[in-house]
C-alpha cells in the first residue's frame, strides 16, 4: 500500500493510492494505481475472514480501477490458491494461479489494516477507523485451523462445435458444488479449467466461464474471434446459456451466484435482441375503430338542465398499500392495487378479498390471477375456489387482464408480457424484451403491441407468442399504442422531441408485410399524454415553451391543426368526442376542442390538485370531470349539471353505463353515488 495520498487531501471518500499484492518480490496487481484504499482494505479483510474465521472455501477481493477481481480459494491444509482474474479479458492475469500460506497471509493483511487504520485515526475519519477496528478485533485471536481433504465430487460438462462453438468445462476439484447460497465469493467456484473450440476444430484453452464472460460482452459489436476463428454472436450466447443451466442443474444453489446470474442473463437477452420475426400468416382482422358510446340520454325529452346526485353507501377498502383503481364489471366493482383486490357488487356488499406478495391482474369481468412466491392461481368472477392453481417462478404478473381467444395476456412486471391458458393455466408463451426497464402494453383484437423505453415496438401473436414484426427507433416510446383506421400508432419522447409514426399491424398481401412504416411525424412536445383517436383524427398533448398545446394529425400523418389550452401538461388527459377533442387536468379544468381545432367552452379548475389524473368519462350523454370537486357536465355547451365533493385525496374515479359513480379515496374507502333527480327544459 503506497503512503503519496497523505500529500495530497483526501476525498470524500477516502484516501485513494496505489495497491500491491507482492509474492517473492514481484506484484501480482500492475497498474493498481489510484485505488480507494478504505474500500480495499476493507474487503481484503472480509476475504481473509471469510477463509479463517466463517471457514468458508473462497473469498474475493475486487479492484474496480484496474478491473481485477481477486480469487483466493481454500486448499487442504494451510495453502491458499490466489487467481488474479482480468475482467476486461477474461482472463487470469498470469496464466496459472498461485499458492500462498495462509498464516501469511493473515499477517500480511492485518499488517496491512493496521498502517491504514493508524494513519486515518490522526486524520480523524471515525467511522472508517471503528469498521477497520472491527474487524481486526475479529481476526485478532482466530486460530487458523488446516483444511480437511475433502473427497473430489468432478463434474465435467461440454458441448460440440456443431453450433458455432463448443466448450469443455473440467471441474476436478468440485468447486462448482462447494457454492452455497449464503457464500459471499462467487467468481472462484467456477475457475475451473478446459478450453473453448470454435467450428473446424480452433480450440482456445483457458477457463470457460471467464471467456464467455468477456465475449458475450463484445459479442453485441459482432463476430469474436475464439482460436483464431470467427464465431457469431448467437453461437456465443447459445453456449454461454447453455452452461450456465448446466452447471444449475449440477448445483440449484448456484442460481444464486451473482456471476453465473449475469451471465445467463446477458446470454439470454442477447439471443432475444437477435431473435428474427416469424412471417405474419394468420390473416388476422384488427377490431374497427370504436366510437363513443351510444347510450341513450339521461333525459329522453328536452335538454338537461341539473343532475342531483346522491350518496348510496360507502365501504372500506382493505388494500394494505396505496395506489388503489377502480376497475367496473358486470354487477361488480373492483379496488385493485398491484398486489391485492377488493371487490364490491352494486349494494355494496363484499363479494371477493384477494391478495398476494408477487401480484394480482384483474380482468374487466371480475376474473382474477394471484401469484405467489412459487404458485400461479385463477379466481373466476364469482366463485371462492380458483379454477387452477399451477406452479411459478415467482415473476410479478399484473395489474391489467385481458383474455383473447383462451388466453389470459397479463404485462410481466413493468418490463414484458405474459400468456396464460385460461383453460388450464399452462404458460403458453412469455416475452420479457432485453434492454427494457418499462414498457407499454396494448392488446387490438388478435394482437398484443409491447412499445419499450428502449424505443422498439413488437407485435406478439396473443395466440402463442411469436413476435410478427419489430420496430426500432431512436427515441423511447411514450405510451400505448392505438388504432388509426388501418395502421397502430406509437408516442415516441425524449425531452422535448416527440415524434409519432404508424405502422401496418398485418401483412397486406405479398407487397405490404407487417410492420410497414405508413408514416412519421415529428413534433417539439415535452410530456406528451396519451394518444387519442376519434373518427380518422390522432389527438396528442404536451408541453411547449412553458404553455400545453393540443395538435391533431390526419390519417396520413400530417398536421391538421394545433391549439393551446388552459391545462396542465403534466396531467392533461383527452378524451374523443364527435370528431373533437375533451382536454382535462388534475385542478378540474376541462375544455372542449372541435373538429377544427376552435376552442368551444372552457371549465375552470380549483385550487388543490389532484395526486394524479384521472381521466374523464363520458356516460349517458353527460360528461364526468373529476377533480377535487367532481362534475357532471353537458359535452356539447360547457353547463355544468352537477357537483359532487369528492375531496383533493381522490385516487380514482369510474363512472358505468347508469351513470352511478365510484369514488376511491385515500387511505382507502370507497363511496357511490347515483343520479337522482334529472331536470330537464322541454
Amino acid at each position: 500500500m503506497g503512503h503519496s495520498w497523505k500529500r495530497e487531501a483526501a476525498g470524500p471518500a477516502g484516501p485513494r493510492d496505489a495497491f500491491t499484492f507482492e509474492l517473492d518480490g514481484v506484484n501480482l496487481v500492475p497498474g493498481a494505481t489510484d485505488e480507494p484504499l478504505v474500500h480495499v482494505v476493507s474487503g481484503l479483510l472480509d476475504a481473509v475472514a471469510g477463509l479463517v474465521v466463517d471457514g468458508e472455501p473462497a473469498g474475493e477481493l475486487s479492484l474496480e480501477d484496474v478491473a481485477l477481481e481477486l480469487c483466493f480459494w481454500r486448499l487442504p491444509g494451510l495453502e491458499v490458491e490466489v487467481a488474479i482474474v482480468d475482467l476486461a479479458e477474461g482472463r487470469l492475469k498470469r496464466g496459472r494461479p498461485v499458492l500462498v500460506e495462509l498464516p501469511s497471509l493473515l499477517e500480511a493483511a492485518v499488517q496491512c489494516a493496521r498502517a491504514l487504520a493508524r494513519d486515518l485515526s490522526s486524520q480523524e475519519r471515525t467511522a472508517e477507523v471503528l469498521a477497520i477496528e472491527k474487524k481486526l478485533s475479529a481476526l485478532s485471536g482466530a486460530v487458523i485451523e488446516p483444511a480437511p481433504a475433502r473427497p473430489g465430487q468432478a463434474f465435467t460438462a461440454s458441448r460440440g462445435d456443431e453450433a458455432g462453438l463448443g466448450y469443455s468445462f473440467e471441474d476436478t476439484e468440485g468447486r462448482a458444488r462447494r457454492w452455497a447460497r449464503r457464500s459471499r465469493a462467487g467468481l472462484a467456484c467456477l475457475l475451473a479449467p478446459g478450453h473453448l473450440q470454435a467450428a473446424g476444430g480452433a480450440q482456445e484453452p483457458g477457463w470457460p466461464v471467464l471467456r464467455l464472460m468477456a465475449l458475450a460482452r463484445a459479442a453485441s459489436d459482432g463476430a469474436q474471434e475464439v482460436g483464431g476463428a470467427p464465431v457469431g454472436p448467437e453461437a456465443i450466447f447459445a453456449a454461454g446459456l447453455e452452461l450456465c443451466l448446466a452447471l444449475r442443474a449440477h448445483n440449484p444453489a448456484l442460481s444464486s451466484n451473482p456471476w453465473l446470474e449475469a451471465l445467463q442473463l446477458r446470454c439470454a437477452d442477447g439471443l432475444k435482441a437477435l431473435q428474427q420475426p416469424l412471417p405474419d400468416l394468420s390473416a388476422a382482422v384488427l377490431p374497427a375503430e370504436r366510437t363513443a358510446s351510444a347510450e341513450a340520454p339521461l333525459a329522453t325529452q328536452g335538454a338537461v338542465r341539473r343532475v342531483a346526485v346522491s350518496h348510496v353507501w360507502t365501504r372500506p377498502v382493505a388494500l394494505g398499500e396505496e395506489s388503489g383503481r377502480v376497475t367496473l364489471g358486470k354487477g361488480l366493482v373492483v379496488v385493485h392495487s398491484p398486489h391485492a383486490a377488493h371487490a364490491f357488487d352494486a349494494k355494496g356488499a363484499t363479494k371477493f378479498r384477494r391478495m398476494a406478495p408477487r401480484g394480482v391482474a384483474v380482468a374487466a369481468t371480475g376474473a382474477t390471477v394471484l401469484v405467489t412466491s412459487d404458485k400461479v392461481l385463477h379466481f373466476p368472477r364469482r366463485g371462492r375456489s380458483a379454477t387452477w392453481v399451477r406452479d411459478h417462478d415467482g415473476v410479478a404478473l399484473g395489474p391489467s387482464l385481458s383474455a383473447i381467444d383462451g388466453v389470459l395476456v397479463t404485462p410481466l412486471g413493468r418490463h414484458g408480457a405474459s400468456g396464460l391458458d385460461a383453460l388450464t393455466g399452462r404458460e403458453r408463451w412469455r416475452f420479457d424484451p432485453p434492454r427494457t426497464q418499462k414498457s407499454w402494453l396494448s392488446c387490438l383484437g388478435p394482437r398484443v403491441f409491447v412499445g419499450t423505453d428502449s424505443g422498439s415496438l413488437y407485435a406478439l401473436d396473443a395466440a402463442d407468442g411469436h413476435v410478427r414484426f419489430r420496430v426500432r427507433a431512436s427515441l423511447p416510446c411514450a405510451g400505448p399504442s392505438v388504432l388509426l383506421g388501418p395502421v397502430v400508432v406509437t408516442a415516441l419522447n425524449r425531452g422535448e422531441h416527440t415524434a409519432v409514426f404508424a405502422c401496418t399491424p398485418t401483412a397486406k398481401g405479398d407487397t405490404t408485410p407487417a410492420g410497414t412504416i405508413r408514416w412519421t411525424k415529428e413534433l417539439l412536445l415535452a410530456t406528451p399524454s396519451k394518444l387519442a383517436v376519434a373518427r380518422g383524427k390522432l389527438f396528442l398533448a404536451g408541453a411547449r415553451e412553458g404553455r400545453t398545446w393540443v395538435v391533431c394529425l390526419g390519417t396520413r400523418g400530417q398536421l391538421l391543426w394545433e391549439r393551446s389550452i388552459p391545462c396542465d401538461a403534466r396531467t392533461v388527459t383527452l378524451l374523443p368526442f364527435e370528431s373533437g377533442v375533451l382536454a382535462g387536468d388534475a385542478r378540474g379544468v376541462c375544455t372542449r376542442l372541435r373538429p377544427d381545432g376552435q376552442v368551444d367552452w372552457v371549465l375552470g379548475g380549483f385550487d388543490d390538485e389532484l395526486s394524479r389524473a384521472i381521466p374523464l368519462q363520458l356516460a349517458r350523454h353527460v360528461l364526468v370531470v373529476p377533480g377535487p370537486t367532481a362534475r357532471l357536465v353537458h359535452p356539447q355547451d360547457g353547463r355544468v349539471l352537477g357537483e359532487l365533493d369528492t375531496g383533493p385525496r381522490l385516487t380514482d374515479l369510474a363512472v358505468d353505463k347508469q351513470l352511478r359513480l365510484y369514488a376511491f379515496s385515500e387511505p382507502g374507502t370507497l363511496t357511490a353515488f347515483a343520479p337522482g333527480t334529472v331536470l330537464a327544459v322541454v
